[in-house]
C-alpha cells in the first residue's frame, strides 16, 4: 500500500519535475568532469544501439558510468519525451511514462587495486518504477539530489520503437552527383508503411540517419521524396549523401604489459599508466585500405578475464601525435569518435605543437578497445570534416542507423515506427 501510495503521489506530482527555469539540450553531454566512461547500450552488449521495442519492455537497456574519486553516493534519474529532432515535448509525462517521476541510481562498487581511483555505478531500465508507454525519443537525465541545472551529471538519448514499418536503403555505386563518385556514399531509403499510408503521409513523415553513430552530421526531419500506394521512398536527397571517409584507426589498452598493434610506448608513472598512441598522419592522399574496425565504438574491456571490468579496469593516460608540418588555417582539429561519446570539446581537441611539427592531445580514457578518427572542425561554420586528415573513399565500410518516425496527430507525439541498421558494403 506504501508503494502504491507512492506512486500516486508521483503521478500528482511530476509536472514539477520538468518547470525547471533553465533550458536543457537533448543530446549526449557530460555536465561535470568527473563524470567517465558513460556507456548506454541494449542486449548487454556495449556495441548495440539504446533502441528497445515498445511490445516488449522485458528487454532492458543498461546503463554504466564512472565517477572519478573514492567518494560513493546515491544519484537519481529520470527520463523526459522528445520530437524527432530532439526537442523536449509538451506532452503530460503521464502520457509518456509509468511510475515514479525519478528514481535512484544506487548500485555502486568502488575501484580495485587501480591507479585512479572510481565509483562505477550500474542501471539496468526500463523496471517496474519506472517504464515508457509510447514509442519516440527518449533523454535520460542522471543527477544528484533535486532536478537542477547545478546538479545534473549527464544526458543520453535512447530511443522506444513500435515495429509498424519496414526500413530498407541501398547505397548505389553512382550517386547522383557523378563527382562525387569515388568520396561519398548516397543512400535511397524505402519504407514500407502498411496501412499508415494516408493523406498526411507526406507531412507527417520523418526520417533520421546517423553513419557510425554519428550526431554532428546525422540527418534529421528528412521528408519522403515520392509517396506511393504502399511504401515511400527517400532518394536524390542531397541530405542522404554522406562522405565516405575511411576506416577508423584503433589501439588496445586492455594489457598494461603487453604493447599491440599502433601503441609506441606504455609506462607506469606515479598516477597512471600512459600509452603513447604511434605517430600518425593524414591518409587524404592515399590509397584506401580495407580493414576490420567497430565503426567508431569503443569497448571497454581487461584482458584478464579474471578481473572485473567494471571496478578493476584502471583509468590511463592516453597520447595522440598527429604530424602535421604546419597547421590548419581555418580549422581545429578533433579525435572523433565513441572515444568522446561524438562530441567535439575541450577534451578531444588537438594542440598544434611548433617544435614537434604536429597535433598533440591526452585524454584519460578507461582500460579498452577503441576506435578513433581525426577530424576538421571549421572554425566559421561548425562543419565537421574527414577529407584533409582520413581521405573520402566510396569503398569504406560504414554502418547506418534509420530511424522513421510518423506524428501522431491525435496524441501530438512522433511516434518511432521503424528502426533499422544497414552496411554500406
Amino acid at each position: 500500500m506504501k508503494k502504491i501510495a507512492l506512486m500516486i503521489f508521483a503521478v500528482c506530482m511530476a509536472s514539477a519535475l520538468f518547470a525547471q527555469d533553465f533550458s536543457l539540450p537533448c543530446g549526449n553531454l557530460n555536465y561535470k568532469p568527473e563524470v567517465q566512461t558513460v556507456l548506454l547500450y541494449a542486449d548487454g552488449n556495449q556495441l548495440n544501439d539504446p533502441v528497445i521495442p515498445l511490445e516488449d519492455m522485458t528487454e532492458r537497456l543498461t546503463l554504466t558510468f564512472d565517477i572519478l574519486g573514492g567518494d560513493g553516493e546515491v544519484l537519481n534519474y529520470t527520463f523526459i519525451h522528445c520530437s524527432h529532432d530532439w526537442r523536449q515535448t509538451d506532452i503530460q509525462r503521464i502520457q509518456y511514462a509509468s511510475g515514479f517521476e525519478s528514481d535512484r541510481v544506487d548500485d555502486y562498487a568502488f575501484s580495485r587495486n587501480t591507479l585512479v581511483e572510481y565509483v562505477n555505478y550500474q542501471l539496468v531500465f526500463p523496471n517496474e518504477d519506472m517504464m515508457p508507454l509510447i514509442s519516440g525519443n527518449y533523454l535520460l537525465i542522471v543527477f544528484r539530489d533535486d532536478l537542477t541545472e547545478n546538479n545534473i551529471l549527464f544526458t543520453r538519448r535512447f530511443m522506444v520503437v513500435d515495429e509498424k514499418a519496414h526500413v530498407g536503403a541501398s547505397v548505389p555505386r553512382y550517386p547522383d552527383d557523378l563527382s562525387l563518385t569515388d568520396t561519398h556514399q548516397q543512400l535511397n531509403v524505402k519504407v514500407n508503411m502498411n496501412n499508415y499510408i494516408s493523406g498526411n503521409t507526406q507531412q507527417f513523415s520523418f526520417l533520421n540517419i546517423r553513419q557510425n553513430g554519428r550526431w554532428d552530421n546525422a540527418v534529421v526531419g528528412l521528408k519522403p521524396t515520392y509517396v506511393y500506394p504502399d511504401y515511400i521512398s527517400f532518394e536524390h536527397h542531397p541530405q542522404t549523401v554522406f562522405e565516405g571517409a575511411n576506416q577508423y584507426r584503433r589501439f588496445n589498452t586492455s594489457n598494461v604489459y603487453f604493447q599491440s598493434e599502433n601503441l609506441a610506448h606504455i609506462r607506469q608513472t606515479e598516477d597512471y599508466y600512459e600509452f603513447d598512441i604511434a605517430t600518425c598522419e593524414s591518409r587524404a592522399r592515399k590509397a584506401y585500405a580495407s580493414y576490420e574496425d567497430i565503426h567508431g565504438e569503443k569497448f571497454v574491456y581487461v584482458e584478464n578475464d579474471n578481473l572485473d571490468t567494471s571496478t578493476e579496469a584502471d583509468y590511463c593516460r592516453v597520447n595522440f601525435f598527429y604530424k602535421c608540418d604546419v597547421p590548419y588555417t581555418h580549422e581545429d582539429l578533433y579525435i572523433m569518435g565513441a572515444i568522446n561519446d561524438c562530441c567535439f570539446n575541450d577534451n578531444n581537441k588537438m594542440t598544434y605543437d611548433y617544435r614537434m611539427h604536429g597535433y598533440t592531445c591526452s585524454m584519460l580514457l578507461k582500460q579498452g578497445y577503441y576506435n578513433f578518427m581525426f577530424a576538421t572542425v571549421d572554425r566559421k561554420t561548425g562543419e565537421v570534416m574527414t577529407d584533409l586528415t582520413a581521405g573520402n573513399h566510396w569503398e569504406t565500410n560504414n554502418v547506418y542507423k534509420l530511424y522513421f518516425y510518423f506524428y501522431n496527430a491525435t496524441k501530438g507525439y512522433d511516434e518511432l515506427i521503424g528502426y533499422s541498421t544497414i552496411n554500406s558494403h
